[in-house]
Parts: structure tokens; C-alpha cells; sequence
């Protein structure tokens, strides 16, 4: 048996490259993938549909579908496609009792490709809670949030970022949004799903932030003001951490971008007294090969004052930072974060801690 696996395996070995190739024709698919955001489970199954053409002089046609969950279900195109037809495959999630975000897999085979597209199907699987009340404790007014603020996270200036935020109806009267929102900041947007909430009901407001309209960078804790029909307001808190987004860079090209060196990262001032300022000063050096610009310095005091010589470093240029901390009213171990923001693609945020025990 051993010998007649090595004769088999001998002859495959000695075929041409090409008969053991598979020659694969696939679909052009307009996406693969899908976001269907925020599943909510009492509105019941969701569907989404994948679109794909034959850009080959052979004809395709779609064998089988294959999905990893038994919570999606799909239907497809059984005709032959010619040059330029189209293929559909159409997916139904449905959604169930386990919440949070998903991304569904389906394998799309056909007679020209046995391996198949990987198509994704993604959002965000909203339960039905099973204790109202509990689910719902921070009241505004007569709407029931699971928690106190909005939190956008990581928001990066090449797209905005999306969040889904949960509520329901309490009181008894409906809510909807005014259509205009002149008192939203500009880099922010809300809408609500449905458009009208009836009481009893839950819905969802969708926080579109928009990081490069922000143009900042850093963290963020803000109050905004959301217009009801009726004359009311809904004030909300929104935390948001917004970056600069970079693209990749090519291993080939990391000498040559804008790079920032630090002195010191980790700056440990020891036993310090609670009734005197301390300063001191960090060298910045750009060691790449553009220019760099340093486009914010921020703490997470105001007890930290900043003081940069230049925010714009040509090769190999030089600067300092100093900065002064005051002490006053505290005690014990502290520990103070300065961060960097810059042009530097490696590593656009960099953080220096300052330790010091207070006496």
C-alpha cells in the first residue's frame, strides 16, 4: 500500500505544471462584503444580495452556496451565465438571541472554480433584552439607554465611523428627530431607526462622525444637543478618540517617510514636593527623510504645561519640548501621559509618561 502512495505521488510529480494547475475562472463581484448594520430581533429576518458578472468567454454557473451558520440562508442564480451575465446571491440572516457583532461567511462554487469567492455578511445582532427596565437604566427624560454616553471609540480621518446606540420608548407619547439639527456640529450626524418611536418601543439612533470634518486629533468629551419634534432636547454625552489615518507603508519606503524620535519616553521626576513646579525638557529629532510636522501635543492634566520650540522638523532637524508639572494639591505615586500627535506613518501617536511621587 505504502509503495503503490509513492508510485502515485512519483507520477503526479512528473506531470506538466499546467495539468497541475486549475485553471480558475471567477466571478467579478460588484462586493464582497455586506454590512448590514444594526439587526434588531424583533423586525426578523434581514436580507442582503451579492451581485457578480462574467467577465470570461466561458460560460459559469453557480454549483453550490455554502455559509458557516445555520442562522443564514441563501438563494442563487441556477441560469448559465454567458460573457457579461449576471449571477445574484441573495442572503437572509435571521436574527437569534445571541447579540453583538457577526460576520457571516458564504462560499460561492462553480463549475469554473471548485475552491469558490468567500463572500462576508456583517452587522451588529441586537436581542430583544429580557428584563426592559433593567436593560435600559439610564433615563433622559422619558428614553431608557444602556449607557450613560455615547462612546464613538477610534475615529481615523479617512471614513466616519458609525455607532449604533440602543434606546427605548418609556414615556407615553411617540419621539422622532426634527429634520433639521442646526446645532449638531458640523462633523457629527444622527438619525433614528425608526423614524418614529411609539411608546413601549425600542430603537436605535445612528451617530454618523465624520474625523476629518473633526479636524482635530486626540480625545474628545463633548455635550450635543439632539432636536425632538415637540420643541424637546435630548441632550447626550459623546466620547470619541480621533486619529490621523495613514496608508501602509511598503517596507521598501519606511526610511524615507517623516520619522520621530523621542529622547525619552519614560521620565520618572522621583520624590518631588507638592509645593513646587518641575520642568523639563525632551529632544525631538526627525530621523526620516521628509519633513515632519508635529501636528498636536496634549495631556491628560491641566496641572501639565507644554511649551514646543518648533512643530515642524526637516531631516535630521532637531527641537525641544518642556514641559512643567504642578504638583500642587496632590500626594502619593502620580503618573501624567503627554501624547504626539505627527506625520510619522510608523507611528503617528506616541506617549510619554511622567512618573513622580508627590510629598
Amino acid at each position: 500500500m505504502f509503495l503503490s502512495l509513492i508510485v502515485s505521488f512519483s507520477g503526479l510529480l512528473s506531470l506538466p505544471l499546467g495539468a497541475q494547475t486549475l485553471d480558475r475562472k471567477t466571478l467579478a463581484w460588484d462586493q464582497k462584503k455586506i454590512d448590514i448594520g444594526a439587526v434588531l430581533e424583533e423586525k426578523g429576518p434581514v436580507q442582503a444580495e451579492f451581485y457578480a458578472v462574467n467577465n470570461h468567454q466561458d460560460s459559469i454557473f453557480i454549483t453550490d452556496v455554502i455559509t458557516d451558520c445555520g442562522c443564514t440562508s441563501v438563494d442563487f442564480s441556477k441560469d448559465t451565465l454567458n460573457r457579461d451575465g449576471i449571477a445574484s446571491v441573495k442572503v437572509q440572516f435571521d436574527p437569534d438571541h445571541r447579540g453583538g457583532e457577526f460576520s457571516k461567511l458564504i462560499i460561492v462554487r462553480t463549475n469554473q472554480d471548485i475552491y469558490g469567492d468567500t463572500l462576508y455578511l456583517e452587522g451588529i445582532n441586537m436581542p430583544i433584552p429580557e428584563n426592559i427596565e433593567m436593560a435600559y437604566p439610564h433615563r433622559i427624560g422619558d428614553l431608557g439607554f444602556k449607557l450613560s454616553a455615547v462612546n464613538m471609540g477610534h475615529v481615523f480621518t479617512n471614513e466616519p465611523k458609525i455607532k449604533y446606540i440602543e434606546f427605548h420608548n418609556f414615556g407615553r407619547a411617540e419621539v422622532s428627530l426634527q429634520k433639521v439639527q442646526d446645532s449638531l456640529p458640523s462633523y457629527l450626524q444622527v438619525s433614528m431607526e425608526p423614524e418614529i418611536l411609539n411608546p413601549g418601543q425600542r430603537g436605535l439612533l445612528i451617530f454618523s462622525y465624520d474625523g476629518e470634518r473633526k479636524n482635530d486629533l486626540g480625545y474628545f468629551d463633548e455635550r450635543v444637543q439632539l432636536k425632538l419634534k415637540g420643541d424637546q432636547e435630548l441632550e447626550l454625552r459623546v466620547m470619541s478618540v480621533v486619529y490621523e489615518y495613514f496608508s501602509p507603508v511598503p517596507k521598501s519606503m519606511e526610511d524615507m517617510v517623516p520619522k520621530l524620535g523621542i529622547s525619552e519616553t519614560d521620565i520618572d521626576l522621583r520624590d518631588i514636593s507638592a509645593n513646587s513646579k518641575v520642568s523639563r525638557s525632551i529632544t525631538f529629532t526627525n530621523m526620516g527623510k521628509e519633513l515632519l510636522l508635529i501636528r498636536k501635543i496634549m495631556t491628560n492634566c491641566s496641572c501639565v504645561v507644554l511649551d514646543l520650540e518648533k512643530d515642524q522638523l526637516e531631516p535630521g532637524e532637531r527641537t525641544d519640548l518642556k514641559f512643567t508639572f504642578d504638583p500642587k494639591g496632590r500626594k502619593g505615586i502620580d503618573h501624567k501621559h503627554i501624547s504626539i500627535f505627527s506625520n510619522d506613518p510608523l507611528n503617528p501617536v506616541r506617549t510619554i509618561v511622567v512618573k513622580s511621587s508627590v510629598k
